[in-house]
């Protein structure tokens, strides 16, 4: 009885492990292709630009290139399920930027469709920084800001040549010298966290301001309950 008993138990380890490693060579089988546009973030017009494949360890996977004819449509396969990409995207006159994808795990063969935005190079256009990074009447960084200007210190860590300007404006118009003082404090605050990022000081130009920002001033009318007005924040390319 104790023989038949260990026999069972070697046989389920047995299928046990053929299981596994049936799962994993399916894995390793099954190739996952990435499609989609690359568009111009200003515009939303369809771009031609160079996309490169990298494994986690910088190792060329793939490249290609999209087509602004077919509505900036780009596909690159031979990518496996439960790995790590990064695609770099570059094209002279846009900033070169770098994506995280990660892809799941599967046994089956998959479309995973994504666009990717990319930002013209120009003096005096703005990097999208759409929420602001500080609370009301505050000069300090707001608790989650690193999440918020991911995109913002990627863009500025693969662009090495470009220089900005950090431009805050007020969360009113009551008093211009507390004004003037409170928007060269938020300013400073972001200089300083991004040069924390790696980001060189002389790369960095701050600019304050007394008056609340005329593109985007003070609602009228009453706000919803819970939502306050709290002043711009611009990061502006001012030479590259």
């Amino acid at each position: 009885m104790k023989i038949i008993e260990k026999s069972l138990i070697y046989l389920t380890i047995v299928l046990f492990l053929f299981s596994i490693n049936s799962s994993s060579a399916q894995f390793v089988g099954t190739v996952v292709a990435l499609t989609g546009s690359v568009l111009n973030s200003v515009t939303r017009e369809p771009v031609t630009a160079y996309l490169i494949v990298l494994d986690e360890n910088g190792k060329r996977i793939n490249a290609t290139r999209s087509n602004s004819a077919e509505n900036g449509y780009y596909y690159i396969t031979s990518l496996k399920p439960g790995q790590k990409y990064y695609i770099t995207i570059s094209q002279p006159n846009y900033f070169k930027e770098k994506f995280e994808i990660e892809i799941a795990n599967t046994d089956k063969y998959t479309e995973i469709s994504k666009d990717f935005l990319i930002t013209p190079i120009q003096k005096g256009i703005d990097l999208p920084l759409t929420i602001s990074p500080f609370e009301l009447n505050k000069s300090k960084l707001r608790f989650g800001s690193e999440y918020l200007l991911t995109d913002i210190i990627s863009t500025l860590q693969n662009n090495p040549e470009i220089k900005v300007d950090i431009i805050c404006f007020p969360d009113n118009n009551n008093d211009k010298n507390e004004n003037q003082k409170l928007t060269e404090e938020r300013a400073k605050s972001l200089r300083t966290f991004l040069i924390e990022k790696g980001i060189s000081e002389s790369r960095i130009n701050i600019k304050s301001n007394s008056s609340t920002d005329p593109k985007n001033p003070p609602p009228v009318e009453k706000r919803a309950k819970g939502k306050r007005y709290i002043g711009s924040t611009y990061i502006r390319v001012s030479d590259f």
